[in-house]
């Protein structure tokens, strides 16, 4: 049976509930001019009561039109067969039009926008430097940082943590990371700061920005060619082999990859360290036990951060309940059937990860709980880091630095959420993590 095409009143009724939040939350990163808006309204339940009650009504997959776009059609598929059929197939593509249109402001040709054939090229420079699928080569130079900058915020008294602290400590870590121990340029990160928002926005391209800003990453870029056969542990320096040794070419375009590096790095550390420690806080038994665990790991390896099963489920948890990418764009890129429903060239379709991740048809009574016990059990397939080919090429790295980080702070302290509440019984379905206070305290 087709799916049918939403009439006029129901397409008002998706735009309003489903396509506004979204465009105000954030087309790239979160806004914070709406966040604190939004999270007040709990517009995140309200977008999943929208699509349920579509659901309801049309099925589990259904077409609607877009503004700006009145001849095309995308397809919402709701239902978790077609979200799994879709991201392990080779049919689509992970670029629609509107992830393209906004991420091309400053990071044109990255992996995340590309499509075939020049995203074959430019996935395997991707795998090879981030190390996919693996614990890091350097996955012990890259937890020495974390502990080092973790410890240059912790205290003998106690202390705050803030939005700003979280965001210094992710600045520090991740351009560590990237650049090479001890190298830090806090204006890369104001100027990825000022072409996200124009992103968001869908603004035209900050040309002053732009161009400073890779004209940096090719200083530091030639920097590691120049010295490629020294020894340094980080990103740019393995990129730069690559170049040396004619691994990566023209259609590479390696400095647009480190850019997605800069911006993606930093902002998953300060995002979900910080909404991590949150949910921990405000379960007292969760937090002792994971203390227990990160201290029966020392000394602490690059294996034992991999090791730490309890913290892993915990910020599985937090990707679940807080998905960081709560609706995912493919874009057909040959005719194929979705589950009954014919999909041709250039279509395309959205899947509301967020809505399944709260689905209690899929999750059962856990939906709204954070249980990191279950997650570390086993779950229904999840899709924070997308699925398939096309996966996050990243998300090994930046789960590995969220728990070296996390592992850090919990060796020392303990936490305390200050604020905004957490209701344990019911996690908010949106966390204005821009006010988040915690107090830590040193263990004696």
């Amino acid at each position: 049976m087709a799916a049918p095409k939403l009439g006029l009143l129901d397409t008002l009724r998706f735009h309003i509930g489903v396509t506004t939040p979204a465009l105000l939350w954030g087309l790239i990163a979160p806004n914070r001019w709406f966040v604190p808006l939004l999270s007040w309204l709990n517009a995140g339940r309200c977008v999943a009561g929208t699509l349920n009650a579509l659901r309801e009504k049309h099925g589990d997959r259904f077409w609607v039109r877009f503004p700006f776009r009145l001849a095309a059609l995308t397809l919402v598929a709701l239902d978790p067969d077609s979200m799994h059929e879709l991201l392990h197939s080779t049919k689509s593509q992970s670029d629609p039009k509107l992830k393209k249109k906004a991420l091309s402001k400053f990071i044109p040709d990255a992996l995340t926008i590309s499509a075939e054939p020049e995203w074959n090229d430019r996935r395997e420079f991707n795998t090879e430097v981030l190390d996919t699928g693996h614990v890091h080569r350097y996955g012990d130079s890259f937890k020495d940082i974390a502990y080092a900058e973790v410890g240059r915020v912790s205290k003998s008294s106690p202390f705050e943590l803030q939005w700003p602290e979280f965001q210094s400590l992710a600045l520090r870590i991740s351009q560590q990371v990237i650049l090479g121990s001890g190298v830090l340029e806090p204006g890369l990160a104001q100027q990825v700061a000022r072409m996200i928002f124009r992103g968001n926005w869908l603004l035209p391209k900050n040309q002053s920005a732009f161009s400073d800003f890779y004209e940096s990453l090719g200083k530091h870029l030639e920097r590691h060619r120049v010295a490629v056969a020294a020894s340094n542990p980080c990103l740019m320096h393995d990129s730069a082999e690559r170049l040396v040794r004619g691994a990566a070419t023209h259609v590479t375009c390696v400095p647009r990859q480190i850019a997605f590096w800069v911006f993606v790095l930093k902002d998953a550390l300060e995002l979900h360290v910080s909404r991590t420690l949150a949910l921990i806080a405000v379960h007292p038994e969760v937090q002792e036990r994971l203390q227990q665990e990160v201290r029966a790991a020392r000394p602490m390896t690059a294996q034992k951060v991999d090791g730490l099963h309890l913290l892993d489920a915990c910020v599985r948890e937090q990707l679940r309940l807080w998905t960081p990418v709560p609706m995912l764009g493919h874009r057909a890129v040959q005719r194929f059937d979705l589950n009954g429903e014919r999909i041709e060239p250039g279509r395309e379709i959205l899947i509301f990860t967020a809505r399944y991740h709260r689905d209690p048809q899929v999750f059962g009574d856990i939906a709204d709980r954070f249980s990191p016990d279950a997650a570390r059990d086993g779950l229904p397939p999840v899709y924070f880091f997308s699925q398939g080919r096309q996966a996050c090429a990243g998300q090994d790295l930046a789960k590995f630095m969220i728990k070296a980080t996390l592992a850090a702070l919990l060796a020392k302290c303990r936490a305390d959420l200050i604020g905004p509440r957490v209701d344990p019984a019911r996690i908010p379905y949106l966390y204005n993590h821009f006010k988040i206070k915690l107090r830590m305290t040193p263990d004696t």
